[in-house]
């Protein structure tokens, strides 16, 4: 079996929230006795231009929704630089992978942070949403930015069970890249058809959309639907105003080998500021053996 998913590739404040979701389950050891807690969320980038809800005043809640949580995974999206380098100085039991969507350091980071304690990196790489996905900082069909693909090998400390992570943020205005995208990410976790998976992301496309029908029909669930499925109120995106209207863009998915133990889209704020402008979800799953 060809592993050209693997290229490039490597080997191995607290929160005073008025509304908080629920939490992950207390940290495990084993991924075949306890289930696995992973989150994704966009940090929104930072930009100067954001005012009072500029990166650095809003530090302490972003890292108090992560440690309120602990989670086992989490998939990032637009962190830039200093950004990554705030979260790695916050969390350093923590690995991080994935560089930058302009190549090395440069960019937005579609990275994963991953509770060392928990599990062992194996391997990891980025491939890029694109006809050319080992081009480095390539970009496809209608999309307005290059996008890419962060992924993770990852063993069970105790267990020895491993699994195949991978975080995305799809193009905000290419409905086409959108849709080519989630085939490119089919294409290459089907290279690794043998690890059970897990897909995070800000898809910027709804539930209904051309990308999650191709997801769908590549066996993924969404895990917050397995839980919610008649939920109306599920807006991930809300510009730091908190609301819950429009669509859900924000997404952990996996394959028909976990089953979803809980699923929270999180709400926390402390009355005047929201962590970011996406609302992130978190998902508690584990593997049905």
């Amino acid at each position: 079996m060809t592993r050209r998913l693997l290229a490039p590739a490597a080997t191995a404040a607290g929160l005073a929230a008025l509304v908080l979701g629920a939490s992950c389950a207390a940290p495990s050891t084993s991924l075949d006795a306890e289930p696995l807690c992973v989150m994704t969320f966009n940090v929104r980038y930072a930009n100067p231009g954001d005012g009072a809800n500029a990166w650095d005043r809003r530090t302490d809640l972003v890292f108090g929704v992560i440690r309120d949580r602990a989670p086992d995974v989490v998939g990032l999206q637009e962190a830039l630089p200093e950004q990554m380098d705030a979260l790695r100085a916050a969390f350093p039991d923590y690995a991080f992978v994935g560089q930058g969507r302009d190549g090395g350091s440069d960019g937005e980071h579609s990275a994963l942070m991953i509770r060392a304690e928990r599990l062992a990196l194996v391997e990891h790489g980025d491939f890029w949403l694109s006809p050319t996905p080992d081009v480095v900082a390539s970009r496809g069909w209608d999309a307005a930015l290059p996008r890419m693909c962060t992924w993770a090998v990852l063993r069970d400390r105790t267990s020895g069970a491993e699994l195949l992570a991978m975080n995305t943020h799809f193009d905000h205005r290419g409905a086409e890249a959108r849709e080519q995208s989630a085939r490119v990410i089919v294409a290459r976790a089907a290279e690794r058809a043998d690890l059970p998976l897990v897909l995070t992301g800000d898809l910027n496309a709804g539930e209904s959309s051309a990308p999650l029908d191709v997801l769908r029909a590549a066996g993924l669930r969404d895990t917050f639907r397995d839980l919610h499925p008649s939920a109306e109120d599920v807006g991930t995106f809300h510009g730091f105003r908190g609301g819950t209207g429009g669509a859900k863009i924000d997404y952990v998915l996996v394959d028909g080998r976990w089953s979803t133990r809980s699923a929270e889209i999180v709400r926390d704020h402390d009355g005047a500021r929201h962590p970011s402008d996406h609302a992130p979800v978190v998902a508690v799953i584990g593997l049905d053996q």
